[in-house]
C-alpha cells in the first residue's frame, strides 16, 4: 500500500510537471519556466503546510523530485512523440504492421523507463518522509491534480 501511495504521488507530480506548454521558440521557455518556478512554489509550500515538513525536509524532497528532472522530461517527451506516432497511424488507418509495433514497442520501452524512474524516487522520498507524510502528500497532490483537470476541462 505504502508503495502503491508513493508511486501515485510521483505520477502526479510528473503529470504537473509535463504540464507546461509544448509550444517552439524563446516565449514558450519563458512560459515553460515560469510555470515551472510556480509548480515548485506550490509543491513547496504544500510541503510545509499540508504534510507539515520543516525547510530542511521540504528542500530535501524537492531535491530528489529535481535531481531526475531532466530525465523524466526527455522520457516524457519520447513518451508523447510515440503516442502522437500511434495516433497517426491510426488516423490515417494505416495497414503498416512493422510501424504500429515500432511505434508500440518504443511506447511501452518508454513507459517502463519512466516507471523504474518514479520507482527511484519513491525510493528516495520514502527515505526522508514518514508513511503518515506520504499520505498526506498524497492527498493533498491528488486533490492539487484534480483541481488542474476541471481547469483544463473549463466549464461544462
Amino acid at each position: 500500500m505504502r508503495r502503491r501511495v508513493l508511486q501515485t504521488l510521483v505520477t502526479l507530480l510528473l503529470v504537473l510537471c509535463a504540464w507546461p506548454a509544448q509550444a517552439q521558440g524563446k516565449r514558450a521557455d519563458e512560459k515553460r519556466a515560469k510555470v515551472e518556478q510556480r509548480l515548485k512554489q506550490v509543491t513547496s509550500r504544500i510541503l510545509r503546510q499540508e504534510v507539515g515538513l520543516d525547510d530542511k525536509k521540504s528542500d530535501e524532497v524537492l531535491k530528489v523530485l529535481e535531481k531526475h528532472h531532466a530525465e523524466r522530461r526527455k522520457l516524457q517527451q519520447q513518451h508523447r512523440q510515440h503516442r502522437k506516432e500511434i495516433g497517426e497511424l491510426l488516423q490515417a488507418d494505416s495497414a503498416d504492421d512493422a510501424q504500429y509495433k515500432k511505434s508500440i514497442d518504443g511506447f511501452r520501452s518508454t513507459q517502463k523507463k519512466l516507471n523504474a524512474l518514479r520507482d527511484r524516487e519513491m525510493d528516495e522520498i520514502a527515505k526522508l518522509i514518514t508513511p503518515k507524510q506520504q499520505a498526506k502528500l498524497f492527498r493533498a497532490l491528488e486533490r492539487m491534480r484534480k483541481k488542474l483537470d476541471r481547469r483544463q476541462r473549463g466549464p461544462d
